[in-house]
């Protein structure tokens, strides 16, 4: 299915004649595609294409970013969909950013604003003011 265009693929083949590409253990529903690109990266169940909107969550999971990297625009870009950059650079900065030298928590990252593209991201501390 590499390459194939979406529009193309989902009147010729049923996705439910394959297994979820994902969990490889339930029955497929749907044609997962890249939706800046529109191309294909496989036959999914809804519990898998449901959890791919986790963002985080989701490429944590063995096997996802490949799987993100099964759209050839994708893959040609050497980059995940752009729905997910903001996620990683969050969860990026909760897991290395620290504050203060004697708090030992991980403060939680947000984004505040969006300005012509540019992300204003706020770092917050459960355990100070």
């Amino acid at each position: 299915m590499d390459g194939v265009a979406y529009r193309s693929l989902r009147r010729t083949h049923r996705s439910d004649e394959y297994l979820c590409c994902l969990c490889r253990e339930s029955r497929a529903a749907l044609w997962d595609h890249c939706h800046e690109h529109g191309h294909v990266r496989g036959p999914v169940c809804p519990s898998c294409n449901t959890f791919e909107g986790k963002g985080v969550a989701f490429l944590r999971r063995n096997g996802s970013g490949q799987h993100l990297l099964r759209c050839r625009g994708c893959r040609e870009g050497h980059t995940l969909p752009s729905r997910f950059h903001l996620d990683v650079v969050l969860d990026h900065l909760e897991e290395v950013e620290r504050h203060g030298r004697r708090c030992r928590h991980r403060p939680n990252a947000y984004r505040t604003e969006c300005v012509h593209g540019v992300h204003r991201i706020a770092l917050h501390c459960d355990t100070h003011a």
